[in-house]
């Protein structure tokens, strides 16, 4: 009898509770007399509860998207990083092919391993040495210019001091009027062209190469190109500032001529 008394009372209730759930609240407007209008607030309240529970829903999936997507988005950066680091080697592998089917000296090809940069010094490592055949005072370049030349080796390392450092010396050529001159390094990723004569012609962007003197650097190769020019202290000769052909900072492969 209990059973069957709350049955009797379950059914109204679940009616109810369906009306609450379906009846969206403009439809109330219509249902002003009678016991209906007794349900507009809950029944408003109710449809306001699934519309928010509906929108929770909806920001949690939107959520969860977005963090696959970016995801995605890293995973696709990373791919096309690669695919141009891959492509700029590529680049530089056949420049330094096309360089030794066309230049008449020998080379070792060797990889930046290390670098020794200050204000006074600029020098780095590469991964090749004595084992391959390396010597000290050998000059090192790239498809772009001169670099340097050994001063320290080992058995598979070599240590390079550049053009730009203070202790560097090269004899060089304007490569326009061959007047020469010694250029030094500024320690600054700058070199210095000293010791020019007064009347020297030199004029912004000629381009300066080594002269072959002194045993070290063969003729010919690119240094860099004038960017400054000055007049000494006491107007006896001028000096000029070369920029590097080669941007000393970011090398990662140099040839070792032999």
């Amino acid at each position: 009898m209990l059973k069957k008394k709350k049955s009797v009372l379950f059914i109204p209730l679940a009616i109810i509770l369906l009306l609450i759930l379906i009846i969206p609240p403009h439809t109330l407007v219509s249902f002003k007399n009678g016991g209906i209008i007794f349900f507009k607030t809950p029944l408003y309240l109710s449809w306001r509860m699934c519309r928010s529970l509906l929108n929770v829903k909806e920001m949690f999936t939107f959520i969860s998207e977005y963090r696959r997507m970016r995801n995605e988005l890293e995973k696709l950066r990373f791919s096309l990083n690669q695919l141009k680091e891959e492509k700029l080697e590529n680049v530089r592998l056949r420049q330094i092919l096309r360089l030794q089917e066309k230049e008449e000296f020998n080379f070792v090809v060797a990889q930046v391993i290390a670098k020794e940069p200050t204000n006074w010094l600029n020098s780095l490592i590469i991964d090749k040495g004595r084992d391959e055949g390396l010597t000290i005072n050998q000059p090192v370049m790239n498809f772009s210019g001169l670099i340097g030349k050994i001063v320290e080796i080992g058995p598979g390392t070599a240590k390079v001091l550049l053009i730009s450092d203070v202790n560097s010396r090269v004899v060089t050529l304007v490569q326009r009027t061959r007047q020469e001159g010694i250029l030094e390094g500024t320690g600054r990723g700058l070199c210095r062209l000293k010791y020019l004569p007064i009347d020297a012609d030199v004029e912004l962007g000629d381009v300066v190469v080594s002269a072959g003197v002194g045993g070290v650097y063969p003729k010919g190769l690119v240094i860099g190109s004038i960017e400054s020019i000055r007049i000494q202290r006491g107007g006896i000769y001028k000096s000029c500032i070369v920029q590097p052909a080669v941007p000393l900072s970011g090398l990662e492969e140099v040839l070792c001529l032999k």
